[in-house]
């Protein structure tokens, strides 16, 4: 019979730390469902989960009933999504490989292969945008253009909202396809 070592918690350690440990064990993966809902990419998820967790153990007094820690942690998550959305705007994507696709003339033969490779690169992406409709590709167009998420939204008539879902449907539909 093999014993589990019994590390004792720290001198400093109170009851507030037991009930975050406990919210975090209890809501992380519904935090984590809802961040990806609100189109938050999946690289990022973890990092907003820990900011909303260290915003809660900031404003834990606010937190009376800890049978009400759901729907407050969501009110603190909707509120780190929406903010990360608007910082991301501001972020410019590059999609991998495109800014490769187009060379500079070096030499004769070298510049056929880069040539060839930008092509299949340019079809690649002809693909991609044939493949994702007419409503995701009305939003990825001018996203690809530089546009920011507000603009298209603005000019489509549509929520910025629903233009993350739209970018986020065709981003997971770029990586089926280069798993294809």
């Amino acid at each position: 019979m093999t014993t589990i070592p019994l590390h004792l918690p720290p001198a400093n350690f109170t009851a507030a730390h037991a009930l975050l440990g406990r919210l975090y064990l209890e809501h992380r993966a519904f935090l984590r469902r809802v961040l990806l809902g609100q189109s938050i990419p999946p690289r990022d998820v973890d990092d907003v989960v820990q900011d909303i967790f260290l915003t809660a153990w900031r404003r834990l007094e606010c937190l009376i009933v800890p049978e009400q820690a759901r729907p407050w942690l969501l009110v603190i998550g909707l509120n780190h999504a929406r903010n990360h959305r608007k910082l991301s705007r501001c972020e410019r994507e590059v999609l991998a490989g495109l800014a490769d696709d187009f060379p500079e003339r070096e030499d004769e033969a070298e510049s056929i292969g880069m040539f060839v490779q930008a092509t299949y690169g340019l079809f690649r992406l002809k693909r991609f945008l044939y493949k994702i409709g007419p409503r995701v590709r009305a939003v990825v167009m001018p996203y690809l253009e530089g546009r920011s998420i507000r603009e298209i939204a603005e000019s489509l008539g549509i929520k910025t909202k629903t233009a993350h879902a739209r970018l986020h449907l065709a981003r997971e539909h770029l990586k089926t396809l280069a798993l294809a």
